[in-house]
């Protein structure tokens, strides 16, 4: 592969790690659907061991009970295979989670921070995970005083930036 080949793949996986945080804040089961493979297995510790889509489904019937979510993805590392056909990744994650308590308001943060260690396939020409196995390095419990949400939405009905892509 040529170095310009590589940058592509990895910029192709690249988006594909940031469509997973978006399903997860926008409350999206297809794309995150779209970011596992079918038989993609899954590691996350205490919290989930099972399949992509499973995850996916168990992650998102969480997040519709909370205020608010907010996933980051940082210093990701890519190695390609030779042929161009599987790769690697380790990822940084950061999530920040509002709950809501028994009134319905905003009363703790959980923050987690995690690496996402992921197996991945060319598949019908998408980049898809096929193993994810995420490392719970540091994640703790907040009782902020919370200041109000805007312009944001939670699903794709509401969310102004499903729009906004549609646009082009």
């Amino acid at each position: 592969m040529t170095d310009l080949e590589i940058l592509v793949e990895k910029e192709a996986i690249r988006e594909q790690i940031y469509q997973y945080c978006r399903a997860l804040d926008r409350i999206d089961n297809e794309l995150g659907y779209s970011v596992f493979a079918p038989d993609a297995e899954v590691d996350y510790g205490p919290t989930y061991k099972g399949t992509g889509y499973g995850f996916i489904d168990m992650m998102l019937d969480m997040h519709r009970t909370m205020v608010s979510t907010h996933h980051m993805m940082t210093n990701t590392i890519i190695k390609l295979s030779d042929d161009g056909k599987k790769a690697v990744s380790e990822t940084y994650m950061y999530a920040g989670c509002k709950y809501k308590n028994k009134a319905g308001e905003a009363s703790f943060t959980v923050e987690a921070r995690c690496r996402d260690m992921d197996t991945w396939e060319k598949r019908d020409g998408k980049w898809v995970i096929v193993k994810r196995i995420v490392a719970g390095d540091n994640t703790f419990m907040l009782t902020p005083r919370y200041f109000d949400d805007y312009n944001n939405g939670r699903d794709k009905v509401k969310d102004y930036s499903y729009d906004l892509f549609e646009s082009i």
